[in-house]
């Protein structure tokens, strides 16, 4: 029975903390997951408007920001995941 008491007060000393610790870690998690998400659609519409400039023939922007139609297309066909 002592040990009942024990490990009860024991669950009511630590639990607390160690709930504070998960939830932390969890929202941090989704935080994260979040902002990666986020970035990778970013990075999408930007590939895509990219691979639009460059097969409408508007060499003239590609000119304004710097970027070949070679490099375009090279940058317009990377997966969204890669920088």
């Amino acid at each position: 029975m002592s040990t009942l008491i024990a490990h009860w007060l024991f669950f009511w000393d630590v639990a607390p903390s160690a709930l504070f610790r998960s939830k932390a870690r969890i929202s941090g998690f989704i935080a994260g997951t979040r902002s990666t998400v986020g970035r990778w659609f970013a990075r999408s519409r930007q590939r895509r408007a990219l691979r639009e400039i460059v097969e409408h023939n508007d060499y003239h922007l590609l000119k304004d920001i710097g970027v070949s139609k070679e490099e375009a297309f090279r940058e317009a066909n990377k997966p969204f995941w890669r920088l």
